[in-house]
């Protein structure tokens, strides 16, 4: 599976609760005009809050306004209430923020209500989420292709490109669209904050006898959210259906997952950013419309990582979570909880995360490997897996 450096699946639903009263956290957010902003991988700004920063933050449309408590502490914003978040294979609890200005780039949302999550996953980092707040009041575009955002005015905006419409609407702080798997019909999240391509929830799985259908053989870690680890069944579906489009053999991951979003029965699966990159996308969400445009990247192969490791989403924790059987690093002598240091010499990065393991069948990567205090270099022959 390609690594990411985003999060998995975030939250579906976010429910923020301020002086024991349910609050809809509206945005005052105004666009006189077009304000384009530079996005790396399609998603990845840079805003301020209250004057301060900038900051990372992720435009991610399966999530509402979430920060890092490390970024609360830094920003010394006082936490009250509680907000609770479905999030991939776990339910998180957390307090809420108030927030007088949030900035990307020229575009400013006033008095924004913000979930503040403390976990281990994001305990030493700082990082904003923003999503679904903008997504119901502007249209949006994000284009993969030139890595950037451009924000509109709702006022007077009428698509005029020549992509492909598919209805949308979002509920508890999901953006969702009707979607075919196989013949499958099913309701989908449109999730730029999930790393994957297509995963499909546990009781979807189970109703249709999926891994049997699938003959999945490939068990394991599937990817960490705020909820925290999450596992499935890794196989490939032949066709995904959006509205008139075909995304053919997605790499899929079947949940086994009996808590937290994954074990919804109202949603069929999650449609992440591994597909969604495919296209550059218009969110009218005042219209509740998504354009999807076909890119550069539009069919390309979906590369399962060929060194038969599944690993967590950080480079600086990069530990084995699954080595795949008879895969390049279980030839190798690689095991669970082993921690990769170094990557043809180099320590991992985003960059090469994103490339590294996907590299062409035969190239023979060198990795350093830590497992207790002992270290050790292994080399690898990358091979397809899936």
């Amino acid at each position: 599976m390609p690594i990411n450096p985003l999060h998995r699946c975030l939250a579906p639903s976010l429910l923020i609760v301020l002086a024991g009263t349910a609050v809809s956290a509206q945005t005052s957010a105004a666009a006189a005009r077009a304000v384009t902003v530079p996005a790396k991988n399609g998603v990845e700004l840079k805003a301020t809050i209250n004057g301060q920063g900038p900051f990372d933050a992720i435009f991610d449309t399966g999530s509402g306004n979430v920060m890092t408590a490390s970024l609360a502490r830094r920003l010394g914003l006082k936490l009250e209430g509680s907000a609770t978040m479905d999030a991939g294979g776990g339910t998180v609890h957390g307090k809420v923020a108030k927030v007088a200005s949030v900035n990307i780039g020229g575009l400013t949302m006033s008095d924004q209500l913000f979930a503040v999550i403390d976990t281990p996953l994001t305990q030493d980092q700082d990082g904003i989420f923003i999503g679904h707040l903008l997504l119901q009041n502007l249209p949006i575009r994000v284009d993969f292709e030139k890595q950037e955002i451009t924000f509109y005015s709702k006022q007077g905006f009428a698509y005029s490109g020549n992509g492909t419409a598919v209805p949308i609407h979002s509920k508890d702080g999901a953006l969702l669209a009707e979607a075919t798997v196989d013949g499958l019909d099913g309701l989908f999240g449109i999730d730029t904050g999930d790393s994957y391509s297509l995963s499909l929830y546990a009781p979807f799985v189970t109703q249709h006898k999926l891994a049997q259908h699938y003959h999945a053989k490939i068990q394991g870690y599937a990817g960490s959210g705020f909820g925290g680890p999450d596992h499935g069944f890794y196989t490939r579906a032949d066709t995904l259906q959006l509205g008139k489009i075909e995304v053919i053999r997605p790499i899929t991951v079947l949940s086994t997952d009996t808590q937290g979003a994954e074990s919804s029965a109202a949603v069929a699966g999650n449609i992440g950013i591994h597909i969604l990159r495919q296209f550059n996308i218009v969110f009218d969400g005042p219209h509740g419309k998504m354009y999807l445009e076909k890119n550069a990247n539009y069919g390309k192969p979906d590369i399962f990582n060929r060194v038969g490791l599944l690993l967590d989403d950080f480079p600086e924790h990069l530990t084995i979570k699954t080595v795949i059987p008879r895969g390049p690093g279980a030839k190798a002598g690689l095991k669970e909880e082993d921690v990769i240091t170094q990557i043809d010499g180099k320590p991992p990065t985003d960059e090469s995360l994103q490339s590294a393991f996907l590299q062409p069948v035969g190239t023979v990567l060198h990795l350093t490997v830590r497992r207790g205090t002992k270290t050790r270099r292994v080399s690898l022959v990358l091979k397809d897996i899936l």
